[in-house]
């Protein structure tokens, strides 16, 4: 679809050199210091080709949603100005942006509270080129993006997955998409250095030699584990919407193929930073139990992130499963090199049952590693509902892109 106005044209485009061409320009500002620009563009485009990313040609996909799948994966966008010369396919792009279309799960007074499928769109590489900022480039690419997918849910013939469309995006710049609609749902960051402490003091100290039934993951190892999750997301919205009747719920759908992108992202990374060390994905307790993590290589914030945490409900004891999961991941930190945990609050912290855990932080943590300000601030918008009555369950890293 394109939308034009004066001399400026915002489109959708496939063009694989046009794409890779918005790739080279944006990773001269985000390529990490052990890549090279062509390094970050091949990067890029391996993430445009995973699983996730091509999901609307899945057959499984299409046969979920015969009508409204082709909205999913991801999309490329680019702005021209169409006054500057037409000397290559690229020389009046001034600005691109990209989204990655996942299937979220919502809940709200229209739907009498019942769950259903909807779009998610997280809103990603926003980027204007150097020589053409400060001229208001950047905030009509937004707003004819805005106006995009605004169209997609008021068609008449939109499919049920595009009726409603929640954008999403992790804003590196404060409070500046505010202006656009977005409404900011900052998270904090907890980075716990004293992992040694951790593991012998909470944890009570490295795994025994059986593994008690417990199993590490591999890259699809959290395959058959995706059932718990969506259990627990749907009886989380479930619950919110009743507590909050005039609310929109919602929540991005846990997949196996949303995991295996940052998995291969941090692959990809690892191949430059540490190519000979075999690594694990996380781990599952014989209850369904389980902790999903991410190896994050960038330089100054090498972490261990807890992607996702799940504890089963009919546990006994969910405080030692936390127990039992920290100290195979804590374990895997030190495997590889890393010495640090990362994780969001939303993730594990608000929990009633992590108190014990976040007040042993309290006494081995400094302040200062605690409660951070997130320095991607989650923000969300959907068309025709105020910013006030969203509630984004699970908003998470594994939600991140």
């Amino acid at each position: 679809m394109q939308t034009q106005k004066d001399n400026l044209v915002f489109e959708e485009t496939k063009d694989p050199e046009i794409i890779r061409f918005t790739h080279m320009q944006n990773g001269k500002t985000w390529a990490p210091p052990f890549m090279s620009k062509d390094d970050y563009a091949r990067r890029e485009q391996m993430i445009g080709s995973s699983e996730i990313s091509t999901k609307h040609l899945c057959p499984e996909t299409q046969k979920r949603f015969p009508e409204g799948g082709e909205c999913l994966g991801i999309k490329y966008y680019v702005l021209r100005d169409l006054d500057l010369p037409a000397t290559s396919s690229t020389s009046q792009v001034v600005a691109s942006c990209e989204t990655l279309n996942r299937v979220g799960m919502a809940a709200s007074p229209q739907t009498g509270g019942a769950i259903q499928p909807v779009l998610t769109a997280c809103i990603g590489g926003v980027y204007t080129l150097p020589e053409h900022r400060s001229k208001g480039y950047g905030s009509q690419m937004i707003t004819r993006l805005n106006k995009l997918y605004d169209e997609y849910s008021r068609q008449a013939d939109a499919s049920s997955l595009a009726k409603t469309v929640v954008l999403t995006l992790y804003s590196e710049v404060g409070e500046y998409y505010s202006r656009f609609g977005f409404s900011s749902r900052p998270v904090p960051v907890h980075v716990v250095k004293q992992i040694d402490r951790l593991l012998n003091e909470y944890c009570g100290g490295e795994p025994g030699g059986g593994d008690g039934g417990g199993r590490a993951l591999d890259f699809d190892g959290c395959e058959s584990l995706l059932e718990n999750q969506i259990r627990e997301f749907s009886q989380n919205i479930t619950r919110l919407q009743k507590e909050n009747p005039h609310a929109f719920v919602f929540a991005v759908e846990p997949s196996l193929d949303n995991f295996k992108l940052f998995h291969r992202r941090g692959m990809y990374h690892k191949d430059f930073v540490e190519p000979d060390s075999p690594v694990t994905f996380g781990y599952a307790l014989p209850n369904g139990s389980h902790l999903v993590w991410h190896h994050n290589y960038f330089p100054g914030d090498r972490a261990l992130f807890l992607l996702k945490l799940h504890v089963s409900e009919s546990s006994e004891d969910k405080d030692g499963d936390l127990r039992q999961l920290l100290a195979q991941a804590i374990c895997e930190a030190k495997r590889t090199k890393i010495d640090r945990l990362q994780f969001w609050d939303s993730e594990l912290g608000h929990q009633s049952w992590s108190k014990p855990f976040m007040e042993f932080l309290g006494k081995i943590e400094d302040n200062s590693s605690l409660y951070q300000e997130n320095p991607s601030r989650s923000a969300v918008r959907v068309s025709g509902v105020k910013g006030e009555d969203i509630i984004w369950d699970h908003n998470t890293k594994f939600c991140w892109f």
